[in-house]
């Protein structure tokens, strides 16, 4: 299922319904347990939060789109129960960057044709607006900014991987990093690009190995070089257009600070489908209560890693790397609103929490045991 799971949620970002569905099932009927931490209560009271906050704006669709966040408070709670130890999570790491090597050839072979054919269907295929000065490449993930995030944390697995396996396989890695930097380029994502750099930087910093920080520096001015060299990637771009979105998006916010405007609530009101900033975006659509949980999560999550880089530096230096890479692109894009940027954010947060259960048990809960009481009842109360 894993295999499958992996494969549809990289393929397009409308397939990851099909996995989601897949969790449920499993997670509810298979006796799944679900552990009371930070992550997976706070997903539930995000959700319950995002359903209130709809039903307060009237409005269908933002109370209906509530329902991904119950999703992925189900998705957490199936790959803490399925990554239990190192070897196992390892494995997944080995799944999800092999299988990212299609999407990265196919946008490379995507930018070439687009010397010589117009693809603006691409972007209209997934609702986007094309970006006119320079073809910015969306490979199977519909939007080159969330492609050129995914593209960046398989940069930084690469590393992980060349240091864990000795420098073995030299010519293996090299092939890999310079496909998924070349695709990370081609999405003309300059959020991701800053983003990856502030991660290496901190992988390196976290790293205990010599080697490996020369690695990852080296990595990290390769990137420099290549983004400064191509057109896709215009530092020159003015800021104007995302302060323009941050201001309209905090003044509808000050109208309604407690519930926001749900999660369609930007767009009725900016014509902008989230604010380009995940803690703006957050703000205005739940409000500073929603902010407070997640900034709650995600508190959790830094805590773990530090506890988990005691016992296990090497993965911790990894995640935290991910975690800063999310942060870093946040500024200037809400990546974890769409569904594969979601998804690697939920990921790299469940095995977080995975990894430090052993040094920091959490009780857990049978839902499915929860369901048949549920279910013995309601029967008991209708034959009564």
């Amino acid at each position: 299922m894993i295999d499958m799971a992996i494969i549809l949620t990289i393929l397009s970002p409308y397939l990851t319904i099909i996995p989601a569905l897949g969790v449920l099932y499993f997670v509810c009927i298979k006796k799944v347990p679900v552990y009371s931490n930070p992550l997976n209560t706070g997903l539930l009271l995000l959700f319950i939060w995002a359903l209130v906050s709809g039903i307060a704006n009237m409005s269908l669709f933002s109370a209906a789109a509530s329902l991904v966040l119950l999703f992925y408070f189900f998705i957490a709670a199936y790959l803490q129960h399925v990554f239990t130890d190192k070897d196992a999570i390892y494995a997944f790491f080995r799944k999800v960057y092999k299988y990212s090597l299609f999407p990265a050839l196919l946008g490379i072979v995507e930018k070439l044709a687009s010397y010589f054919f117009d693809l603006s269907w691409i972007a209209a295929f997934y609702l986007d607006e094309p970006t006119k000065y320079v073809y910015r490449i969306y490979t199977t993930f519909g939007n080159p900014n969330v492609a050129g995030s995914w593209f960046a944390v398989m940069i930084v697995l690469t590393l992980y991987f060349f240091e864990r396996d000795d420098y073995q396989h030299k010519l293996y890695y090299i092939f890999y990093l310079t496909t998924f930097a070349i695709a990370l380029v081609f999405t003309g994502s300059r959020g991701a690009t800053m983003a990856l750099e502030a991660a290496i930087l901190l992988y390196a910093l976290l790293s205990r190995s010599r080697l490996s920080r020369t690695v990852m520096l080296s990595t990290f001015f390769m990137i420099i070089i290549l983004a400064l060299s191509s057109p896709e990637i215009n530092f020159d771009h003015p800021m104007n257009s995302r302060v323009r979105i941050w201001m309209e998006s905090l003044k509808i916010f000050v109208k309604k600070p407690l519930l926001g405007w749900g999660v369609f609530g930007i767009l009725k009101e900016t014509n902008w489908i989230h604010s380009h900033n995940i803690w703006i975006s957050l703000m205005t659509m739940f409000g500073t209560v929603g902010l407070a949980i997640y900034l709650w999560i995600k508190t959790c999550i830094y805590r773990n890693i530090i506890l988990l880089y005691r016992h296990n530096p090497h993965t911790a230096a990894l995640l935290a790397a991910i975690q800063v890479l999310m942060v870093v692109h946040g500024v200037v894009d809400s990546i974890m609103l769409t569904p594969q940027g979601g998804l690697m954010f939920i990921a790299s947060c469940a095995i977080t929490i995975s990894l430090t259960r052993r040094y920091e048990p959490y009780p857990q809960l049978e839902l499915a045991q929860g369901w048949a009481r549920l279910k013995s009842n309601f029967t008991s109360g209708m034959n009564a």
